[in-house]
């Protein structure tokens, strides 16, 4: 059975033959490939989308995936040369000196980054070789390290003695009461992969210690505004706890349709939204009226509507059920199972906005759906066989042939 790959970060062809590579119908996208001498002409037998990177290797060379602490101990126990692809992040410790570097024979290939004290970076650059392993220079402690979702606080910057090099790698959020001058005293630099979220008020400061913002999308929230975490549904009792407030979100604003309009008029000032509001077509002016982003969806429904979040499947007689016609927003996965019928369609749904997926098992209805379509930033496709199905894989970190 073949398959067909989504994403993969390391692709490792050094072992691959021409029998462990006849099942792979295509891999769409590849972070690195490594392959050696010997079956380079492997990689262009894959049907491969986009490659970032590949590189050959020489034999006996040794794979390293994660962040590699390169200390007085680790190189002491080198005695015998050593190649070391390193798919990572390698940090020298400040306490290497230049001479253990060169005893310890040690050349590295570095799919990453190399953080290096300033009194080894001429020996650094020539331990590395071919490849797009980048040199970062430090004084004084070597960089922190943080994955995922990381806060930056006051009780974080209090709790550091020295000043420190952070680097960051996903999303880095501001706490909104920061002290900018503890902020400015306590980070050395910053680098930050991936997201920062940060205050108005805040952003100079980031300009001055970040070393470079190219790898990463910087989200600044005006002054003033809230911060809504998670998507707000909002019903005419709920609203009365809101007065005049700006909001700031990336997560939809579900309005039901007993909020009137001199109810949102005192509730919401101003909406700074790169996600959807939902609402009733009454107060639709008014939601327009506050927006700050020209871009932000508006998606109004005239008796109600439905929100699909996670996986459903709907049948006919779901259908059927509803009093009358609703707008359905997929922001999930909705599966239109076999029996449902286009008149239903047609009947039960005043409009689909499809920001997820939406699946059927009859391939007629993929027309009706486009004729009640109304916002399409998904998919909408037919079911795919068993067979197909389970020969598909989506993301891979590495993998080997």
């Amino acid at each position: 059975m073949s398959q067909r790959i989504g994403n993969v970060g390391l692709l490792n062809l050094v072992n691959a033959t021409e029998e462990s590579i006849k099942e792979i119908e295509r891999i769409e996208n590849v972070g690195l490939a490594i392959y050696g001498k010997e079956n380079a002409h492997l990689l262009t037998k894959l049907n491969i989308g986009n490659i970032g990177a590949s590189l050959e290797i020489p034999t006996g060379s040794r794979l390293f995936n994660g962040v590699l602490h390169l200390d007085q101990n680790y190189l002491s126990g080198i005695m015998e040369p050593v190649f070391l692809l390193v798919n990572g992040i390698v940090i020298i410790d400040k306490n290497v000196q230049a001479d253990q570097v060169q005893a310890g024979q040690l050349t590295m290939l570095v799919n990453g980054k190399v953080y290096c004290p300033s009194h080894l970076t001429g020996i650094a650059g020539r331990m590395l070789s071919k490849g797009n392993g980048a040199v970062e220079t430090y004084e004084g402690e070597p960089p922190r390290l943080e994955n995922g979702k990381f806060t930056l606080t006051n009780s974080f910057l209090q709790s550091i003695d020295n000043s420190l090099y952070l680097v960051v790698n996903g999303l880095l959020s501001f706490a909104q009461d920061l002290n900018t001058d503890l902020f400015n005293e306590k980070i050395s630099k910053l680098e930050v992969n991936g997201k920062i979220s940060l205050f108005e008020n805040q952003e100079s400061s980031l300009y001055k210690k970040a070393a470079s913002l190219t790898s990463c999308v910087v989200e600044v929230i005006p002054d003033g505004y809230e911060v809504l975490t998670k998507p707000l549904r909002l019903n005419g009792r709920s609203i009365r706890r809101f007065q005049e407030k700006n909001w700031f979100t990336n997560k939809p604003v579900m309005i039901e349709n007993d909020v009137t309009r001199d109810m949102l008029t005192k509730a919401i000032k101003k909406i700074h939204s790169t996600s959807v509001i939902i609402c009733h077509e009454e107060v639709e002016d008014l939601v327009y009226e506050r927006l700050s982003l020209m871009e932000t969806e508006v998606l109004p429904y005239e008796n109600g509507f439905i929100v699909i979040e996670g996986e459903e499947v709907w049948s006919n007689d779901q259908f059927l059920a509803l009093d009358q016609p609703v707008s359905i927003i997929v922001k999930g996965k909705l599966t239109l199972d076999q029996d449902v019928s286009e008149e239903v369609l047609r009947s039960k749904i005043a409009t689909l906005d499809v920001l997820g997926d939406v699946v059927v098992r009859e391939k007629k209805l993929k027309g009706t759906l486009h004729n009640i379509i109304r916002l399409n930033t998904g998919t909408v496709e037919e079911e795919k066989g068993k067979e197909e199905a389970e020969a598909t894989l989506q993301n891979i970190g590495e993998l080997s042939l």
